[in-house]
């Protein structure tokens, strides 16, 4: 974002590369609202003091938390907000599930299964819509663990955007987990 002036941006990231002269981010060059569990890893360049890794300008009541950016790709040791961390710390689970992440294959920080790394030290965390329809859990591509984890899940209902869809097990987005979701589920069955 250039400037969040009334929103809340959530659950987020960036990583493509930024360059301006003033209020230069990562992520977002000027935050006037929240910014809650988001990364950045993009190069970042500007030519003010308002340039960061993750936000150039943080307003004075506005709060930036849980979020992170690379400080060897951004090439940013500073920022507005968030907390900058190398690129090997970026692509390890347990920089982000120790900030309150929820990622799949973990039930400590919920279980709405936003998140999803499977491997640490290959790439970084990526949001689990992102992955194949029916992709549930680790490792990558549909299985058994997968179809494990949708059983569980079988005829919920109360489906939202606010429970991840039931943790994604509506394929659909109905607001049930039924035989349409299923249908989904076994047209990618053995996909990766």
């Amino acid at each position: 974002c250039g400037w969040n002036e009334d929103g809340m941006i959530t659950f987020c990231y960036a990583t493509g590369a930024v360059s301006g002269t003033d209020f230069v981010g990562g992520l977002c060059g000027y935050n006037r609202r929240t910014i809650t569990s988001c990364y950045a890893t993009g190069a970042v360049s500007g030519t003010s003091s308002s340039v960061g890794g993750l936000c150039g300008e943080n307003y004075y009541y506005s709060t930036i938390s849980r979020s992170f950016w690379d400080i060897q790709t951004s090439g940013m040791t500073t920022s507005a907000g968030g907390t900058g961390k190398t690129t090997a710390q970026m692509q390890t689970l347990s920089t982000f599930t120790s900030a309150g992440w929820d990622f799949t294959n973990e039930t400590t920080n919920g279980r709405n299964e936003i998140w999803r790394m499977c491997i640490n030290g290959v790439d970084y965390p990526h949001l689990n819509w992102e992955s194949i329809d029916g992709d549930f859990s680790c490792p990558d591509g549909i299985n058994i663990e997968d179809l494990s984890y949708f059983i569980g899940r079988w005829l919920m209902k109360g489906c939202t955007v606010g429970n991840n869809y039931c943790g994604g097990a509506d394929l659909n987005y109905s607001g049930v987990v039924d035989l349409v979701d299923w249908a989904i589920f076994a047209e990618n069955w053995l996909k990766i």
